[in-house]
């Protein structure tokens, strides 16, 4: 029996440490800056704003009082093992010392954990569980930087 125990032990230490770490797995990217505008607030945020809904994303209003927006979820369902995925925007309006505002965008992906492609049974993991999905979890982040930073300073800055 103990010849046994020994056998099995690293089976289940690798199964948990598989769930744990579909669970924790990365999510999010990293903050992708335009760098400084020198426009005032209200322009900047209204461009944002409009950038995010021609991209598809629904997001609440983003006005200049506010320095954060973030986006609905854009879900796309799949009843493949995570091929189902969904991503959302965060952006944020900082101040510049010397004046004008940068604007920092970062995107978060995360896959259908689930085979079904009913909302209801979906379970949302972090795409870095997935080595297919893992490097395109900044790809919206950089999309909307490239084309603010076009809006802002013209295809040659």
């Amino acid at each position: 029996m103990n010849r046994i125990t020994w056998m099995i032990l690293p089976l289940l230490s690798a199964c948990s440490g598989w769930i744990g770490g579909s669970i924790a797995a990365e999510r999010t990217s990293d903050w992708y800056e335009t760098g400084q505008v020198r426009k005032n607030r209200d322009e900047i945020a209204r461009t944002v704003r409009e950038l995010l809904l021609r991209q598809g994303y629904q997001t609440a209003e983003f006005d200049a009082a506010q320095e954060r927006a973030e986006t609905c979820w854009d879900t796309r369902y799949s009843t493949r093992w995570r091929e189902g995925l969904r991503t959302k925007l965060e952006a944020e309006i900082l101040p510049v010392a010397s004046g004008g505002f940068n604007v920092r965008i970062r995107s978060t992906l995360e896959v259908n954990d689930s085979d079904s492609g009913v909302p209801e049974r979906a379970q949302w993991v972090g795409a870095g569980v997935s080595d297919k999905h893992r490097p395109h979890i900044p790809d919206q982040a950089i999309k909307i930087q490239m084309l603010l930073k076009n809006r802002f300073f013209g295809m040659n800055p």
